[in-house]
């Protein structure tokens, strides 16, 4: 018997294609449409784990993918010399910014995002992403806040249980796996809560499957979720 660890390292690169909507199809299909050319700047709010930074590097890889230029920018992670030469980018550039709440108390980041919206000036390919609604946002600069209310604000929730459960069935069949509603349920129940959490288990099974010739039936989960 192998008693290999589960690797849970995500390797699935987030698109629109692997993005199960449920109560989300509106943000999906704003993110499209700005993906697509629309101008923005598009404005996706919600709680941890809904989806938004899928959502935003489904943008960047759309846009990468068709030939576009793309930079992806985080208030929490990006350092700050990744954010110098803004003003310098091409107009018709993509721009996802995450984690627009930490920009709360930083006047130096309102200076920086500011100079973002007049760079991209006029079509403002701007999709931005946070867990408060950007009206709520602590922002001190009123141009900011203006240019921040400018484009589609659309609210996103996250996934029931029932609605994780098809999101993990749709991850199997792009990968060419067939999960039944009882396997789906058994790993929404003895896997992790969190849906990346979920797909990075989902990933790894598949990796198991293909090493053991087997079928993600319930039996099977149950063993290989046991192994040390």
């Amino acid at each position: 018997m192998r008693q290999l660890p589960l690797d849970l390292s995500v390797r699935d690169r987030p698109s629109f294609e692997n993005f199960w909507a449920a109560e989300n199809g509106a943000a999906l299909e704003a993110a499209r449409k700005l993906a697509e050319g629309r101008p923005g700047p598009l404005y996706l709010f919600g709680p941890e784990a809904c989806g938004k930074t899928h959502l935003l590097a489904a943008v960047a890889r759309q846009v990468q993918e068709t030939g576009g230029a793309c930079a992806f920018l985080s208030f929490a992670h990006t350092p700050s010399a990744a954010w110098e030469g803004l003003a310098d980018l091409p107009p018709d550039c993509t721009v996802c910014v995450d984690d627009m709440d930490a920009l709360a108390g930083q006047g130096e980041g309102e200076r920086r995002l500011f100079v973002l919206f007049e760079a991209l000036a006029p079509a403002r390919r701007l999709v931005l992403a946070g867990r408060s609604n950007p009206a709520g946002l602590p922002v001190a600069r009123e141009d900011l806040r203006t240019r921040l209310a400018s484009g589609p604000i659309v609210a996103m929730r996250r996934l029931s249980d029932e609605a994780k459960v098809q999101a993990l069935r749709h991850r199997a069949g792009l990968r060419g796996l067939r999960l039944s509603d009882a396997a789906g349920a058994y790993l929404l129940t003895h896997g992790p809560r969190d849906p990346r959490a979920l797909f990075a288990l989902l990933e790894a099974l598949d990796r198991e499957t293909l090493a053991d010739g087997r079928q993600l039936t319930v039996p099977y989960l149950r063993g290989i979720l046991a192994r040390p």
